[in-house]
């Protein structure tokens, strides 16, 4: 509530101009015509809704990040109770890190359309896990410990309950179909019906759903391909038009000249782990050379372009958190590698929670070669929002191997799980109070 009415977030006169401009019944504007004429139009149109009943344009956006957010935490919930892991440990601890991750608050009360993405996101990966997925084809060959919690579940493939397999088909299928004309990232979610779909174990129907998500994947383009075609293909030649091409025509032509003189170079810059400058000024964006330590930053502590002051209890807890990540995020992977063979849902939902994540950067890498101009600030954490997730799922999963623990402490397993759930608490409870962004 103390940032109601504060506007935060990159480009947000842009973005309320928009709120103000476009209307149901005119949804576009010439797409050169305003800084973010070139975006699809939902993201704008929905808080055009709240204006036109009275709020300004700023709590108008505000009030759709914060019920973006609240949906995307409450679907993600959804999809972890209907695989059975949201009574043990390691799904509560997901759903509560991704959830609490410092970039995942500030986009919640900020001016973005990142936010709406990420609540489509959940939407379509809850869907695809309701048709996709019977909890009949996964086995807990090495349980945790269950919290006293229980949840009823049917497999949606029964013949009573193809309703509820249509409805989430429909589910997943209107969600990409929004995303898409809500930003271009939107595209990406087409990803995740396939990953769903591959990641279920084999079994007797398993041909049958991947066909129903290949299904499900063309509705959703051909529901989005006619407004691309139009709005975009036809006047401009390409489907992905970017504002930077004319708005920075020359510096970006500049940039492309320098990128391509020495390639290589500009993926050792892009990939290098951690620049000089990250130890002596954290807060530091580098104008001349993009990389993608910025994004990593991002997720941890504000970009200074948002335009809002920061405590330096924020600073530095965010300074925390990014470095243990880095150490917990290899390990995390590791063990997840090392058990990718498993047919438990936990494992499973990582192939589609890793592999979404690493489309998520695969899409950032590929933005970035295309409009290399540092100036614009292109490697952005807002922009792969989604993996978000990928954090919180390989952080939970480096300490979830029961097995690494040594024969004598096995038996104070439990007390470990209450004390790392403390700690997830306390990641909470702090990021919530820390103003950190």
């Amino acid at each position: 509530m103390r940032r109601y009415g504060t506007v935060i977030g990159y480009d947000s006169g842009a973005h309320i101009e928009m709120v103000q401009r476009l209307t149901w019944a005119m949804p576009d504007t010439p797409i050169r015509e305003t800084f973010y004429g070139y975006h699809p139009p939902l993201g704008f149109l929905v808080p055009r809704l709240l204006h036109l009943i009275g709020f300004t344009p700023e709590h108008s956006i505000q009030i759709v990040s914060f019920a973006a957010s609240l949906t995307a935490f409450f679907l993600l919930r959804a999809t972890l109770k209907h695989l059975h892991l949201l009574s043990k440990p390691s799904g509560i601890a997901f759903l509560y890190i991704a959830s609490s991750i410092p970039i995942q608050l500030s986009i919640a009360t900020s001016v973005n359309l990142d936010v709406i993405v990420v609540a489509f996101a959940a939407a379509t990966l809850y869907g695809a896990v309701r048709f996709l997925w019977p909890h009949a084809a996964f086995s807990d060959a090495h349980p945790q410990y269950i919290l006293p919690l229980r949840f009823h579940h049917s497999d949606p493939h029964q013949k009573n309950n193809y309703y509820d397999t249509t409805l989430a088909v429909l589910c997943s299928v209107t969600a990409i179909a929004c995303a898409a004309l809500t930003k271009f990232s939107g595209v990406l979610l087409l990803a995740l019906l396939p990953l769903v779909a591959l990641a279920q174990p084999f079994h007797r129907k398993w041909f049958q759903r991947c066909a129903l998500g290949a299904t499900a994947c063309a509705m959703a383009m051909a529901f989005a391909f006619p407004y691309y075609y139009a709005r975009y293909y036809i006047p401009e030649g390409k489907f992905f038009p970017l504002n930077t091409e004319w708005t920075v025509k020359e510096e970006t032509e500049r940039a492309i000249a320098k990128r391509d003189e020495d390639r290589t170079q500009f993926f050792k810059d892009l990939f290098h782990l951690h620049p000089a400058y990250a130890a002596t000024d954290p807060e530091h964006s580098d104008g001349e050379i993009n990389r993608l330590w910025d994004a990593w930053r991002d997720f941890w502590i504000r970009n200074m372009r948002t335009g809002q002051l920061r405590s330096d209890a924020a600073l530095k807890v965010g300074l925390l958190y990014m470095h243990i990540a880095l150490w917990l995020l290899p390990a995390g992977l590791l063990l997840f590698l090392q058990r990718v063979r498993r047919r438990t849902s936990w494992i499973r939902l990582g192939w589609v929670i890793v592999g979404f994540s690493l489309i998520q950067v695969a899409a950032l890498v590929q933005y970035i070669y295309r409009i290399p101009y540092a100036g614009y600030g292109p490697a952005k954490g807002l922009y792969i929002l989604p993996f978000a997730w990928g954090i919180a799922y390989l952080i939970v999963t480096a300490f979830q191997d029961q097995r690494l623990l040594p024969h004598r402490f096995r038996p104070w397993i439990p007390i470990m799980q209450r004390g790392a759930m403390g700690l997830v608490a306390l990641f909470v409870i702090v990021n919530h109070a820390i103003p950190m962004y």
